[in-house]
């Protein structure tokens, strides 16, 4: 079974890496392949709104998101871990 862990807060080391972290763990030890992306270390470029997805099936944007996509897609199970800050999740 692969696990993918998504981190989406700006602060390393924080409580949202330390609980995913735990989490990941808990998975290696029951023998998950693992792996961890941290989304703050990514070149994202926001949505263009340009729809090539929907003609292409696939965003037109060359960036480290489609990178994400191929582990989202190859993962079994998915942890997402964000924190909350000024009353909404990042």
């Amino acid at each position: 079974m692969k696990v993918l862990g998504i981190a989406g807060s700006p602060r390393r080391g924080g409580n949202t890496d330390l609980l995913l972290a735990e989490v990941m763990k808990g998975a290696a030890s029951r023998g998950a392949e693992v792996k961890t992306i941290i989304l703050n270390d990514l070149e994202i470029s926001p949505c263009q709104h340009c729809d090539a997805c929907l003609e292409a099936g696939r965003c037109r944007i060359n960036d480290d998101m489609q990178m994400v996509y191929r582990e989202l897609e190859d993962a079994d199970r998915i942890v997402l871990a964000s924190p909350i800050q000024f009353m909404g999740v990042t």
